[in-house]
């Protein structure tokens, strides 16, 4: 099948539209697979692939696991890996001649006759899959991490006790600049962000150097490397990211931009000295990914998403996102400004750090070391003709009071506070010394959010859970109603990582401020009073928001336990 064709069933079928099929076609590059291509373009995922094969050509969607992939040693030699991983093209059985393949695009056959040229075996049989389950099969066969290891020199593992007491910052910088600590560097941060990963945390202990990635939310060891790689590793993240490697006792902090597979990548890299060396995490941050995400893209239910779009078109007030960190309050906030990001609108930002670099966006850096405050900022932007104004976070009475008088005198206001739940950021703002008919008076919407995992389409099974319990924990309204639910297959499967669960999504409580509301607030009501007059408005708290995502097979129980209390 050609490349038209393929491209063709895909927007048939509903995995593409049209648009997205045009702008594949136009942006391929040189020899590369279309399907890559789409995959590049963020227009298909590996749920999207699993799901097409598994409906459309089942008899040819490779349902085998890992352990059972057998490629004798002498084969895998004559296979030239730079292509079979340029292809998405992984061998998983050898036997009488015949190589069993599996690929992200079974219908590329100029790439299986380039293997079979190069490889010269005359019957190649392919199989359908997906990119995470041909990646996993090529690192198995072609272990790259532990090349790296190898590539080091091979020393006797030593006891904590008798490594020198110091390293001097020449030795370092020139250890980590030798090609097996670069490699290492680059794949980590490359694996990581293939991982889909949001932080990469290098974690020293007293006989070995952990490496953990938080994939959804979760973190989970991925590779366990000697204590030699430890100090190398550590001095070569430091060096790309502009810090002191001679400084080993303070916390730093830093950034690194890279560029993988043509997308911009930054990553904010903070070490910390700890009882056996410096821990590195490294924060992971797409800036095309934020570029192009819509408020639609979040999760939002129907009803929420028209109060918040609204409430970010209101020509003045103050408007709270809040949440604990890793919530998702910076990809909220950066979709409305990106909403309103146009040539009529002057939007100013002070944030700490910038995250990303939007343009259209004038984003300021604070600085508390020179003075350089939100405050302060703040009080600069006024003098600056905004229309929109985004405070990184409200941390002291000062910014709380200056981003409401700029609420009150005619400027759209963007914040973010750390409470639990939308109801309560009112009596966090009153209890920092703001009166509470400013309060009332400056506020016009608070989303609190949080972020779940979502089931893994692939792989996600039936819950068998009793009708009263589903009644007692708000799922269904009674024993008669029939809604069928899911959960996490134990051990999941290629596509997700074998975790049962894949991407992520948000629940939001929205808490609009009408007069009634103002009224309440400006009375002095506790947050119990403002939770019970908003739930009478209908409010949806974050419970039962995660209920919503349930009953939509979205989600599961088990993960609304974890992330939400009722």
């Amino acid at each position: 099948m050609d490349e038209a064709k393929l491209l063709e069933l895909f927007v048939r079928l509903g995995y593409i539209t049209k648009e997205q099929a045009k702008q594949a076609y136009t942006e391929k590059q040189k020899d590369e697979d279309i399907i890559t291509t789409l995959i590049r373009l963020g227009f298909l995922d590996d749920a999207k692939l699993a799901d097409f094969y598994s409906r459309n050509m089942p008899q040819r969607f490779w349902k085998d696991s890992l352990e059972d992939v057998n490629i004798p040693e002498q084969v895998l030699k004559e296979l030239p890996e730079k292509l079979l991983r340029k292809y998405y093209i992984a061998p998983v059985k050898y036997e009488d001649g015949k190589l069993t393949v599996v690929t992200v695009n079974p219908f590329n056959q100029s790439a299986i006759n380039e293997l079979r040229f190069k490889s010269k075996i005359n019957t190649i049989i392919p199989y359908a899959s997906t990119r995470k389950t041909v990646e996993n099969i090529l690192n198995k066969l072609y272990p790259t991490v532990a090349k790296f290891i190898e590539e080091m020199e091979t020393e006797e593992e030593v006891e904590i006790e008798s490594l020198p007491i110091d390293l001097s910052p020449e030795a370092l910088a020139a250890e980590a600049g030798e090609a097996p600590i670069v490699k290492l560097a680059n794949y980590l941060i490359y694996e990581a962000v293939r991982l889909e990963a949001s932080d990469i945390h290098i974690e020293p202990y007293e006989k070995k150097v952990v490496v953990r990635y938080r994939v959804d939310g979760i973190l989970r060891i991925f590779h366990e490397f000697p204590l030699r790689v430890k100090d190398p590793l550590t001095a070569r993240y430091k060096i790309m990211s502009n810090m002191d490697i001679a400084e080993r006792r303070k916390p730093q902090d830093g950034r690194i931009r890279v560029r993988i597979g043509g997308k911009r990548i930054d990553l904010r890299v903070s070490t910390v000295p700890t009882v056996y060396g410096e821990k590195v995490v490294m924060r992971i941050q797409e800036a095309e990914r934020y570029l192009s995400v819509k408020l639609e893209d979040l999760g939002f239910e129907e009803d929420d998403l028209e109060k918040f779009r609204k409430a970010i078109w209101t020509p003045w007030g103050m408007i709270l996102v809040t949440g604990p960190t890793g919530s998702g309050k910076t990809t909220t906030l950066y979709a409305s400004l990106m909403e309103r990001n146009t040539p009529e609108v002057n939007i100013m930002t002070a944030e700490d750090p910038v995250e990303v670099s939007i343009p259209g966006l004038n984003q300021v850096q604070v600085n508390e070391q020179i003075g350089l405050t939100f405050a302060s900022v703040l009080r600069a932007f006024l003098r600056q003709d905004p229309d929109i104004i985004l405070i990184g976070e409200i941390r002291d009475t000062e910014t709380a009071e200056i981003g409401i008088r700029a609420a009150l005198t005619g400027h759209l206001v963007f914040s973010t506070l750390h409470t639990n739940d939308a109801p309560s950021s009112v009596t966090r703002l009153v209890d920092m010394g703001i009166e509470p008919f400013l309060v009332g008076s400056s506020l016009i919407l608070i989303v609190a959010q949080r972020l779940i995992r979502r089931l893994c389409p692939v792989c996600k099974v039936e819950a068998k859970v009793p009708k009263d319990a589903l009644v007692r924990m708000g799922v269904l309204k009674d024993t008669s109603e029939e809604i069928v639910i899911y959960t996490h297959r134990e051990g999941g499967c290629e596509a997700c990582n074998h975790t049962g669960y894949k991407g992520r999504t948000a629940v939001h409580e929205i808490l609009e401020i009408d007069e009634e509301m103002r009224k309440l607030i400006i009375k002095g009501a506790t947050s119990e009073d403002i939770k019970d007059l908003a739930k009478k408005k209908g409010m949806r708290t974050l419970y039962e928001a995660g209920i919503l995502k349930v009953r939509k097979g979205i989600t599961s129980l088990e993960e609304v336990a974890r992330v939400l209390a009722k």
